[in-house]
Order: C-alpha cells, then sequence, then structure tokens
C-alpha cells in the first residue's frame, strides 16, 4: 500500500504537451490530505482490530478454560453423587442390620419374659392351691370331734373327790419327776403355727 509520505514525494516527469503542473499538484494535495485521513483512520482500525482480537483471544481462552471447569464439575458432581447414593445406601443397610438385631434381642428378651410370666403364674397357682389345700385340711380338723367341745363332757368336773390316790410308778414316790418340756425335742420346722384369729 502506498503511504501518504510516497504521495508526497512523487515527481511527475514533464512532457512537452503535458497536463498543467498547478492543476496536478492541487489535485495532488487533495489525494494527500484525503489519503492521509484515510491511512490515518485504516492504522487506526487495524490497533484496535489487533486489541479486539487479543481480547477476543483472551475470552476464548477463558471460554475454554470455564468448558473445562464446568466439565470437570459436572464430573465431580457425578462422582460426589454416585460416592453419596452408595454411602446412603450402607447407611441403611447397616441401619436395617441393627434394626434386625435389636428386633431379634426384643423378641428374645420379650420370649424369656413371657417364660418367666408364664412360670410365675404356674407358681401362683401352684401356692394358691397349696394354701387352699392347707386352710381347707385346718378348717377339716376345726369342725372334727376332736377340736369339739360340749358343756355335757364337762359334766365329771362339778364333783371333785376329795383325795386322788397317784399309782405308784406313775407319779409315785419312785418315779422321777419330768424335768424337760418334750416340745423341746421337736425341731421348728415340725411344729406348725396356726393363727385363727387371721381371716
Amino acid at each position: 500500500m502506498i503511504t501518504p509520505i510516497e504521495i508526497q514525494n512523487k515527481v511527475f516527469k514533464s512532457g512537452g504537451l503535458g497536463y498543467d503542473k498547478k492543476d496536478v499538484d492541487g489535485f495532488m494535495e487533495e489525494i494527500l490530505e484525503n489519503y492521509e485521513t484515510l491511512y490515518r483512520e485504516r492504522m487506526e482500525m487495524n490497533d484496535r482490530i489487533n486489541v479486539l482480537n487479543e481480547g477476543l483471544q483472551y475470552y476464548k481462552t477463558i471460554e475454554k478454560t470455564l468448558q473445562k471447569a464446568l466439565v470437570l464439575a459436572e464430573r465431580t458432581a457425578e462422582e460426589t453423587k454416585g460416592t453419596a447414593m452408595k454411602n446412603a445406601l450402607l447407611i441403611e443397610q447397616e441401619a436395617v442390620s441393627k434394626a434386625n438385631i435389636i428386633l431379634e434381642d426384643a423378641k428374645r428378651e420379650l420370649d424369656l419374659i413371657r417364660k418367666q410370666t408364664i412360670e410365675l403364674v404356674r407358681q401362683y397357682d401352684m401356692y394358691k392351691a397349696k394354701f387352699k389345700s392347707l386352710v381347707n385340711s385346718q378348717t377339716e380338723l376345726l369342725d372334727s370331734q376332736s377340736f369339739t367341745v360340749n358343756l355335757d363332757q364337762l359334766s365329771m368336773f362339778d364333783t371333785v373327790p376329795e383325795s386322788i390316790d397317784t399309782p405308784v410308778g406313775v407319779f409315785g414316790e419312785h418315779s422321777e419327776p419330768m424335768r424337760e418340756n418334750p416340745l423341746d425335742s421337736l425341731e421348728k420346722d415340725d411344729i406348725e403355727i396356726i393363727n385363727l384369729d387371721e381371716d
């Protein structure tokens, strides 16, 4: 491309019948001014285009970086989601396993309590039956002739003899008096005490 200086320094050869020098010089000056303006604008536009190209390259680089970051973020998110799902599944399985163990322990304990309750009810029924039997036997004993006392049987005490002969050998002179209470020789477990005042 011709520069404005080249136009300014251009010298035309003179011919015998050539153009008028003043017209050519005037036209050349006008062209020079216009061309200088165009040339300057073109150079400024080139500079601006270069700046814009550099900016465009910068933004293209940022775009590529962002695209890579986005792809990496998506991949990381998928991996994190997959890991979270696996962990959630493991936690759920562990919770179910622990719940089953707790449930089995509770069932075993409930079964043990049920058996103990049944055994306690059996023992209660057995003791109740024994107690009823004891009460019935004591009631029968109280109702028997052995515990029946009639006033007619006490008539022998109406007349008391003046002297009572004691047979020799029973409480006579040669027999020794009883020194011990016969009940002392019994074991305490052999004696059953019944309280008749209680209902």
